[in-house]
């Protein structure tokens, strides 16, 4: 962990904002800004409410953080929202409403960005079991798993955990990049315009604790791990269109011998 005086001692981060993009996390979030309050005295604290109907507006409020709403779902709009809004801060500091990420490494992240050392840090989730619950669940872990290594075939080697919510952008990043996606493939977006641009990348080991309870997940793993995975083609069809026919090429090799195989048996 970073020298906590060191990291106070920059001025910027007085320039720093921490969004917390929301969808019905009214029994986490009004805890979890107070913790950021007192972890970042010095920073904004903006809420993105994402169209919730349980209040998470209110309770954001009455914990003293800013709230922006965005009516559009998904959370890839509340990114746009974001990297509209905020691209002349010192740092954006983005992390989840659920409770999984504590705010007490968010000082670890902003560190290298502020010092100019890297235009993105990334939390690498360190799944932790809280009283016999997993910090993820495993169908999450081998999927994960699973597109990190079709990320790297397609664009290259990224971030080890490129689909963290925990991360911290530099001016640069947030005056350069126009964020496109609607919903959970934003962080593969993002990911993969880090990779694409050359920008210099930084991981973080960071505790990933079980959400609070009364909160309940958003991500479905068979339709966003589609969107992921469409979202990978897309940026490889623009910026790495050698891989996608390499792959494609290799397919059909596959293929041809499959069916070669399969003739040779019946004869």
């Amino acid at each position: 962990m970073v020298a906590e005086t060191d990291i106070r001692s920059n001025r910027s981060l007085a320039r720093v904002v921490v969004a917390i993009p929301c969808l019905n996390e009214a029994a986490a979030i009004q805890e979890l800004v107070r913790h950021w309050r007192r972890v970042l005295p010095e920073a904004e604290i903006v809420v993105f409410d994402n169209a919730s109907t349980d209040g998470t507006a209110a309770e954001a409020r009455l914990a003293g953080a800013v709230v922006e709403l965005v009516p559009t779902p998904g959370k890839g709009h509340v990114i746009q929202a974001i990297f509209e809004r905020y691209r002349d801060r010192a740092a954006v500091l983005i992390t989840d409403g659920d409770g999984t990420y504590p705010p007490e490494r968010g000082l670890d992240l902003l560190e290298p960005v502020l010092d100019g050392r890297c235009e993105m840090s990334v939390g690498r989730r360190c799944p932790v079991a809280v009283e016999g619950s997993p910090g993820m669940a495993p169908v999450r872990w081998v999927g994960n798993r699973l597109l990190r290594f079709a990320f790297r075939c397609l664009i290259g080697r990224g971030p080890g955990d490129f689909l963290s919510g925990y991360r911290v952008f530099s001016p640069r990043m947030l005056r350069e990049i126009q964020p496109r996606s609607a919903g959970f493939e934003i962080e593969t977006e993002l990911a993969g315009e880090a990779v694409t641009r050359g920008y210099r990348v930084l991981e973080i080991d960071v505790p990933y604790y079980p959400r609070v309870a009364g909160t309940q997940s958003k991500l479905r793993a068979g339709r966003d791990g589609l969107r992921i995975i469409c979202c990978m083609f897309d940026l490889a069809a623009r910026q790495r269109l050698y891989r996608v026919l390499l792959l494609v090429m290799l397919g059909l090799i596959a293929i041809v011998g499959l069916v070669r195989l399969f003739f040779r048996v019946l004869g």
